[in-house]
Parts: structure tokens; sequence; C-alpha cells
């Protein structure tokens, strides 16, 4: 287990330690049957909960203080840029861990599917007829050819371009033009090949390992899954959505978003003016964790009796799954966030937002409000936390400089790169007893 005073080093595969130690469907009916009950059964721990952050946030405001680490990381910047590394850290990190991939509206019909990149696999995820859903690899079992070449609609069958195999819905194989060339093909061995895919809290989840399981509850683990439960963003409605390709590394990217020490220098005009800067309480589970940051008008709470639904008027609470899947509560709206290595080159990123609100706006001042909303989302991300990143991945390969410095008071900054560098030792140790 590597201490919060860790460095984070990027040497060769071979002798390099990477730690050491310095200073409605059936489906979704159920679904969401399951988050209503649980939220009448929890709701009072979660305001519980709810209750000791506020009061964490104001000790902390009142004290000039936050949630430190206990000391200060080192990190080799190699680790934004080195592509051994990052091929290394992209097999490990994304080949075995959950991706968002889409929100259930997305797909709302048997047979709405969307193809999707994870972890560098190619994948077609689509609705069943029974109302749940599949991933498949995109890719035809006769000569490998990609099978759909749509990024979403709806098909009965999906059929390969190539030589027209067709395939079910669920997978399986529907015909073979031609088929007395292939007698003795067990047709049972020749459907798509499945991939994980579940649907959680509203969103369709996947991981690029075939044949295994993905259990999202137990993977965010009970307590992160209160909160999920506690936001009511099952029930949240898709408004935007949008994916950007990034020319930065993932961890620039995630980087920010673990971070409320930037808010005031980085965002002055946007979203800095709402937040108290480097005022936040960081609470880790596993490999996961909450990020709560103070608003400006935590203070006026001080005293009030909390009551479900006041939280986010004080404080925004993210929900980040590791390795980079984010869900954030704010006042008005949700942002749910998955962020990856963009798989054809590892030094840069893919980015997708979706902006979901607990009512679509049906007047035209709640179009005007819930615009302005997504603006200024968009402003602070375009137009300044990229900004400044971008100058992170084009500085840092050309400047020689031996270590970078995460402080005390970037401790969710430290437990994703402490996590991510357990993960690489832990796979090079396997590989090694293997």
């Amino acid at each position: 287990m590597t201490s919060p005073g860790s460095r984070i080093d990027r040497q060769p595969k071979t002798h390099r330690h990477v730690c050491r130690n310095s200073c409605e469907t059936p489906t979704r009916l159920i679904q969401k049957g399951k988050f209503v009950r649980a939220f009448g059964q929890e709701a009072e721990v979660e305001l519980q909960t709810q209750r000791r952050l506020r009061q964490e946030l104001l000790d902390f405001i009142d004290n000039r203080s936050t949630d430190y680490a206990s000391d200060v990381m080192r990190v080799d910047p190699a680790v934004y840029y080195d592509p051994d590394y990052l091929k290394e850290e992209f097999e490990v990190v994304f080949g075995d861990n959950p991706v968002i991939v889409a929100h259930h509206s997305e797909l709302t019909e048997p047979g709405d599917f969307l193809t999707v990149d994870v972890a560098g696999t190619p994948l077609i995820v689509v609705r069943q007829d029974d109302g749940s859903v599949k991933a498949f690899a995109n890719a035809c079992r006769h000569r490998g050819a990609k099978v759909e070449l749509a990024e979403s609609g709806r098909r009965r069958m999906f059929a390969c371009p190539y030589h027209k195999w067709c395939y079910s819905r669920d997978g399986g194989i529907r015909s073979i033009p031609f088929d007395d060339g292939f007698v003795g093909l067990d047709r049972n061995e020749v459907g798509l090949v499945e991939y994980p895919a579940v649907e959680y809290a509203g969103f369709i989840w996947s991981k690029a390992k075939p044949g295994t399981e993905l259990d999202i509850p137990a993977y965010i683990g009970s307590e992160l899954e209160k909160d999920v439960v506690a936001s009511k963003v099952a029930d949240a409605k898709l408004y935007q959505k949008r994916t950007f390709h990034l020319d930065m590394n993932w961890k620039v990217v995630m980087d920010g978003f673990t971070d409320a020490y930037h808010l005031q220098f980085v965002h002055p005009e946007t979203v800095g003016p709402f937040f108290h800067t480097n005022i936040y309480k960081c609470d880790i589970y596993d490999k996961n964790w909450r990020m709560t940051v103070a608003r400006r008008g935590v203070v006026d709470f001080r005293d009030s009796d909390l009551t479900d639904g006041e939280f986010p008027k004080y404080a925004i609470a993210g929900l980040q799954f590791y390795p980079g899947n984010i869900i954030a509560r704010a006042p008005a709206h949700f942002e749910v966030w998955a962020i990856r290595p963009n798989p054809e080159d590892l030094s840069k990123c893919v980015v997708t937002l979706w902006f979901m609100v607990d009512e679509l706006p049906v007047s035209d001042k709640a179009k005007r409000f819930r615009e302005k909303n997504w603006e200024i989302v968009l402003k602070a991300v375009e137009g300044e936390d990229w900004v400044v990143a971008k100058t992170v991945t084009d500085v840092l390969p050309h400047s020689n400089v031996p270590d970078l410095f995460f402080g005390r008071n970037e401790k969710a900054t430290q437990h994703l790169h402490q996590t991510i560098a357990r993960d690489i030792e832990a796979a090079r140790a396997k590989e090694a007893t293997a």
C-alpha cells in the first residue's frame, strides 16, 4: 500500500517501482423501483452524511483549512506522456474497469443501438426485446470486418457489409449466405462475442473484458451507492450530450475534476465565484471517492435544519468512480462524465458529458435557464479548464522537469494517481509470477 506521500515514477518496465515513499422497459422499471425503495429506506442515513459534510466544510472555512493528505506527493512527469507507460496504463487501468457508455434514453426501444469504444474494443450496445441491454464486439465472426458502421440507430438484425453474415439483436448468428460452404460449422460458436453491459442509475456501463460479470453496486461500494440512490440521478432526464476529442492525456482532465485548488484562478468569471477555493472534503472508498466542494452559500445554511434536496445549495458532491466516471449534482442539474484515453493516440483522450435535469424545460423561461447553465459548463471546461490543461500536455514532454508535486490539499488527485500506480504494480507482480 502506497502512502499519501508517494512518488509516482515512470521507469523501465522490467525494474521500475511505480510508487516509492518520499516527502421504461422491464429492466429499467425494476431498477427504478429498486432506487425508489432504497431511497425511502436510506434517506435519513444520507441526510446524516450530508449534515456531517456540511459541518466539516464549515469547520474548514472557519479554520482556514481543508481536507489534507498526510504528505506532499512527487510525480514523475513522464506518466503523462511516456508511450510505453501510457500503453501499460491503458491496458491495466481501462482493460478491467467499467466505463459509462450511454444514458438509457439513448436506447429506448428494442433494436436501438450505439457503437462505442471501450478501452480500444469496438462494441455494439443494443437494447434487447426483453428490455435488457447487451454489448457485443463490433467484429464479424467470419473475417473480422466491422459489422455495424453507423454510430446509432435501430436494427432488426446486424448485417456485416463484407459477406452479409447476419446477427440477431441477441448476438446469435441469423443467416450465412451460401451456407453450403460452411457445412459442419456449429452456429452456436459463431455468434458475436459478448461483453458485459448493465444498466445502473439510469446509465449503461460496460467494460472491455468478455466473459466477466459487471456488478456496479459492488464496484462503487455501499457508501457511494447510498449517494447515488439519494441523488435520484436515475430519474433525471437527458437534456444535452456532447463528446469531446481532446489533445491531452486523460489524467490531465481528471486532475482538474479532482482539484478544488484552482477554482478562483482558472474560473474567475464562470463557476469560481460560486465556490470556496481550496475548501473541500474527500471521502475515499477503496478505488472510488466522494469529493464535496463548498459553495459560497454554505455559511447561510450553518444553522438551518437540512432537509432532502437542500444539499446542492451549499455544496457540490462529485461521486468519482475509478478510473474516469463522475456523477456530480449541481443545484439545478447533474453532470455525468466519462473520461478515457483515445485508443488511437494515448496522449489524447475522449470525454463524454451527459447533462441531466430533473424535468425537461417546457416554457421559454425554463429553456433559457437550462441553456444558460449548459453554456456555463461548456465555457468552464472548454474555455478555461482545458485551455490550461492543454499547456500541460504541450510543455511537459519538452521541459526536462524532474518532478511534479501534488500538495496535501490535493488529496483526491493524489488518490487517483496512487490507485493507478497500485493497479500497475499489481499487474506487474501478477505477470512476474505467472
